[in-house]
């Protein structure tokens, strides 16, 4: 697990393997000092990178889509042959639409472009919408790639560096903070001497995959004057406290007495503010080794005389009880479908069965159908309405001609909606030579007469800008 809690994976980075072939090993030496210097400035930060062999006609690994959909950033290294590649296409994609389906979660798309575009490139529009990173000079023309090992100047390379670890650092700082602010509580998993790390690192990553932040989030500094203050601030933020306690040596000669240190704060603390006694799980062992006694005597005689119950059998047992004692997060409520308003002349509503199925079935958008006889709404508060409601308008053009679209467009209530992002003319049924023709600045144009233009549909359904719905 890295650093992010909400995610299983920090940064993905997507790259061309031709990138980082040759001698330069350009995506090698880039990778390694972005983690270097995000581990400097951040924290324990991973980066996911396919490293795989791939072959002509390999298929796509299961868990790349799973990288790619746990990740918190997507790092997209850019050459001229990145959008050539299938591998590339579907990992930038797969992420776009993580991007779009989970808007509120903080995802960021950070592009650095290691070449400039060719000339007829078509890049996706997203790309032209946020800002990126270049790594290559434009100047002596046509353009020269910044590459640390082959340039005597590092200058330009190292300052550009520089500014994607700047963003970085500040994107995963911001997704750090915010999933703090959205944790369900603060859990207080005592320090533990070196020997029992792991297991408290398991807990800890267990708390935080399910909401929870975890403190201490360091060691304490024990010779501090301030230790037990900061002990005490700590336990009285959390809703639980849970100790892990050996009952071996340990290579740390004062770990027994902090333990029992911090023990005895939480115990005090829990029962001052009304909170579950403290959780103790003891180590399974042969003996007890003679540092460990006082502290394990005074859990099994001294707390357990108090009330306080002790577990000593498989951590996943004591994972249960904890658990048991932590609120629940609220079941999250199933999205609410996304609406598209469909305007039709009264007499063909019943013609919509197939492109209300297509809006439905592939497209995710329940339709509202608001009817006019003529140019005039059947229900003028209903069109309002569902205007209102609804952020993107479909005109269905069927046997009606051009006049009939025209006064649609021309109607006050659709006012809002005069964008090509947010208005449609769906053109269907018979071919005429004045739907073949027709062309709108104030909408997009969907030709549907020989099949149900399903591409052009979802791309005008997509168009809508971000928060737009």
């Amino acid at each position: 697990m890295g650093y992010l809690p909400q995610f299983k994976n920090d940064l993905f980075l997507s790259y061309r393997r031709a990138s980082n072939e040759g001698p330069d090993a350009w995506i090698d030496t880039f990778c390694h000092r972005v983690q270097s210097a995000l581990r400097d400035r951040v924290g324990d930060v991973s980066i996911w990178r396919d490293t795989g062999e791939l072959k002509a006609g390999d298929a796509w690994r299961p868990e790349i889509g799973e990288a790619v959909d746990s990740a918190g950033l997507f790092l997209a290294v850019i050459s001229r042959t990145y959008f050539d590649s299938a591998e590339c296409r579907k990992e930038f994609d797969r992420f776009l639409g993580r991007l779009k389906s989970s808007p509120d979660d903080g995802r960021k798309l950070v592009p650095i472009f290691k070449h400039p575009p060719k000339p007829d490139q078509e890049l996706p529009r997203e790309l032209a919408e946020i800002g990126h990173h270049e790594f290559y000079l434009r100047e002596p023309k046509p353009w020269r790639e910044l590459d640390p090992k082959l340039d005597s100047d590092y200058a330009p390379y190292n300052e550009r560096l520089g500014r994607v670890v700047f963003d970085l650092m500040e994107a995963i700082e911001g997704l750090y903070g915010r999933q703090k602010k959205q944790a369900l509580g603060k859990v207080f998993v005592a320090t533990v001497p070196p020997e029992l790390n792991d297991d408290r690192e398991r807990l800890r990553s267990d708390l935080r995959q399910r909401g929870f932040v975890v403190v201490p989030e360091r060691e304490y500094l024990w010779n501090a004057d301030d230790h037990r203050d900061r002990i005490a601030q700590d336990l009285g933020e959390s809703l639980l406290a849970v100790h892990l306690v050996a009952r071996t040596a340990s290579t740390e000669p004062l770990s027994a007495e902090r333990s029992r240190l911090q023990l005895q704060l939480a115990q005090a603390e829990m029962a001052q503010r009304g909170r579950p006694a403290p959780l103790v799980w003891i180590q399974s062992a042969d003996r007890t080794d003679d540092s460990q006694k006082t502290l394990i005597d005074y859990i099994e005689h001294d707390l357990a005389n108090q009330g306080l119950d002790y577990l000593t059998g498989p951590l996943e047992e004591l994972k249960s009880v904890m658990l048991d004692k932590l609120p629940r997060p609220a079941p999250k409520a199933p999205p609410k479908p996304r609406e598209m308003a469909l305007l039709v002349e009264d007499g063909e509503a019943a013609d919509l069965g197939p492109l209300k199925a297509l809006l439905t079935g592939k497209l995710g958008i329940e339709p509202r159908v608001l009817r006019f006889t003529g140019s005039t709404p059947k229900d003028a508060a209903r069109l309002a309405k569902g205007l209102a409601d609804c952020a993107q308008a479909l005109i269905v053009w069927h046997r009606q001609d051009e006049d009939w679209v025209k006064d649609l467009m021309r109607l006050d209530e659709l006012g809002h909606h005069a964008d090509p992002t947010r208005l449609a003319v769906y053109a269907m049924g018979e071919a005429t030579d004045e739907k073949a023709d027709f062309t709108s600045a104030r909408a997009a144009v969907i030709q549907a007469q020989v099949s149900q233009a399903e591409a052009e549909l979802r791309a005008f359904a997509d168009a809508l800008p971000a928060g737009a719905a």
